[in-house]
């Protein structure tokens, strides 16, 4: 995942201005205070939010690209179910969309079974994160974007998340607080603060 020279404000308050980073393969946590632009770093690489300026790509194409939808899964509080959707309907529009199996095992290990006729939103918060992380996983993506992906969990689900995370073998970037990726070998971190606004 590569950023070239991004700009992104908000009103009058600029979040990133000329900022490159060069994410090459591997596990990435990225850290920083609430409001230094986490979140927004991971929505502008899954193509969800734009930046005002600069380029983001992802294997060499735009974030943007339809061919890059597959590539990417992302979890996110900042993306809103729709109202009127349960979580099974939602699962299986996604589904449909990506040409991917139901995800049985991933269900069952993260305990959601007896959830999936609530509606999206009518969710806890901790179920709402573990829809949001089902859909980031069940198509098989290249590239995992996961903001904060273990707040809101049960000990038992934090514990299934963090193991299967363990295990995944493909690009991966995360933001978290949580000292089991901070300190965590196999995450290279990478402090936001420090970097994003560069004027």
């Amino acid at each position: 995942m590569k950023f070239s020279h991004i700009d992104k404000k908000f009103a009058t308050h600029p979040v990133f201005a000329g900022f490159s980073h060069h994410f090459e393969q591997g596990k990435y946590c990225i850290t920083g205070e609430n409001g230094c632009g986490k979140t927004t770093l991971l929505m502008m690489a899954a193509g969800l939010e734009l930046p005002d300026k600069g380029v983001i790509t992802f294997n060499d194409l735009l974030v943007t690209d339809v061919a890059v939808k597959p590539l990417i899964g992302i979890s996110s509080d900042k993306i809103i179910f729709p109202r009127f959707l349960s979580a099974k309907q939602l699962i299986e529009f996604h589904c449909s969309c990506y040409g991917a199996q139901w995800p049985t095992a991933l269900i069952d290990d993260l305990h959601f079974k007896s959830h999936l006729s609530t509606l999206a939103p009518a969710l806890s918060l901790g179920n709402q994160k573990k829809l949001s992380l089902i859909l980031a996983i069940t198509h098989s993506a290249k590239c995992l974007l996961l903001d904060e992906p273990t707040t809101g969990l049960d000990s038992y689900s934090r514990d299934y998340i963090v193991e299967y995370l363990t295990a995944f073998d493909g690009h991966l970037i995360i933001t978290s607080h949580d000292t089991l990726f901070t300190n965590n070998a196999d995450y290279q971190i990478f402090p936001i603060a420090d970097k994003a606004v560069t004027i």
